[in-house]
């Protein structure tokens, strides 16, 4: 398959041309909630992302299986779930429920399998035994943990030196032989279920919670992982060691494409900060196409903040009313030229918007109808591809 689309790839730190391990079909992954409480609008804005890129790569032609795992092991559950009187386990399916009934309201559909952590237990404890045996994790007491020493590629992602990751320590704790290993067997578990192991009672660690998902279902091998910047370190990092550990397959991942955060009042919009807006909030307010709009007019690798959604609103308010002032013919893509050059370059959202914007406020100036109407139906078209309705959502 011919085309031009270019991704920023975080471990290459530049862009580069996109092409699937196998010609035609992509295969993805990004890393879903922690469903401890409902999604923010920081989430939303990394699914809509990697929703809007998974909808212009069918456009291009591809098959695209799109996968998302949903952590639902985490001491933030069973907190949460004690505060309300709920059994840990039940807790985290009701949310896990809500987080897909979100994305269903935020119009994201192209992802292919939501995937539970908590289903994937012995594929996990399966990998750490592995690990163990090649002497690349070891046991400290009842913990275990991964010996980063032993990867060389650590830091890889991050582009971090040797020094620069000894100043970054992980999970503190005088049991570890270096300051970056970090656990993959945790003894204390508050989730109820049966996580026995050959190491004694307790639950794996976050980094392996991923590996013990993505290997099994989408392979030792896959063309795009994605997730907010935040991730790239420790997280993405470790998911590379631990996989890469685990199958001797390398590269794990060919493009590592990151999305940034959305900003609220100076500070990382986050659970733990308290500074969020939920979806649930945020859809009393907007629609679920202005918020992609808004979400969509900038960057994806730029910061963001709540600051001019209501000039997002306000601009797709007017595309809306010339787009069916005007009225759609059948154009099909042979006038997307320019609106697909400003997504080929890294997905550059905004310029693809101000492009189908200009269509739309040319169309309203000419004297030719016919024209006119094709101009619109290019931008109307075009604007479908990013999953916003020009013409049939109020």
């Amino acid at each position: 398959m011919e085309h031009t689309l270019n991704l920023f790839n975080t471990i290459k730190g530049a862009k580069e041309p996109f092409r699937p391990l196998v010609p035609g079909r992509v295969k993805m992954f990004v890393c879903g909630p922690t469903v401890q409480s409902r999604i923010h609008l920081g989430h939303a804005r990394t699914y809509t992302f990697y929703d809007s890129l998974a909808r212009y790569l069918k456009h291009l032609g591809y098959d695209v299986f799109f996968m998302m795992n949903i952590t639902d092991i985490d001491d933030s559950i069973v907190k949460a779930a004690r505060q309300k009187e709920e059994d840990p386990l039940k807790y985290s399916k009701r949310m896990a429920s809500l987080f897909v009934e979100d994305l269903g309201r935020l119009n994201i559909t192209t992802v292919s399998r939501f995937e539970p952590v908590s289903h994937h237990v012995g594929e996990m404890r399966n990998q750490l035994a592995i690990l163990l045996r090649k002497k690349l994790a070891y046991r400290a007491g009842d913990w275990i943990y991964f010996d980063v020493s032993k990867f060389k590629a650590w830091g890889r992602l991050s582009h971090q030196s040797k020094r620069e990751l000894s100043m970054r320590p992980l999970e503190l704790s005088p049991k570890k032989r270096n300051l970056g290993d970090f656990a993959l067997w945790r003894p204390e578990s508050g989730v109820s279920g049966d996580w026995r192991s050959p190491w004694g009672p307790g639950s794996p660690g976050w980094h392996l919670q991923d590996t013990g998902v993505t290997l099994p279902i989408i392979g030792p091998k896959y063309d795009i992982h994605g997730g907010a910047l935040e991730l790239v370190y420790p997280h993405h990092e470790a998911q590379i060691a631990l996989a890469e550990s685990v199958t001797g397959i390398r590269p794990l991942v060919r493009f590592w494409v990151h999305s940034n955060l959305v900003n609220m009042k100076g500070r990382k919009m986050s659970k733990s900060v308290g500074n969020v807006v939920t979806v649930k909030d945020a859809l009393k307010q907007y629609s679920a196409d202005e918020l992609r709009f808004f979400f969509l007019t900038v960057h994806h690798r730029k910061e963001m903040s709540l600051v001019g959604i209501d000039t997002a609103r306000r601009r797709l308010t007017e595309m809306r009313r010339i787009a069916r002032k005007l009225g759609t013919v059948d154009v099909g893509d042979a006038n997307l030229g320019p609106f697909e050059s400003a997504l080929n370059d890294d997905f550059d959202s905004p310029r693809a918007i101000r492009w189908s914007e200009e269509q739309l406020k040319t169309a309203m100036k000419m004297s030719d109808v016919q024209r006119a109407k094709e101009l619109a139906s290019s931008a109307v078209s075009a604007m479908r591809i990013l999953g916003v309705d020009l013409i049939g959502s109020s």
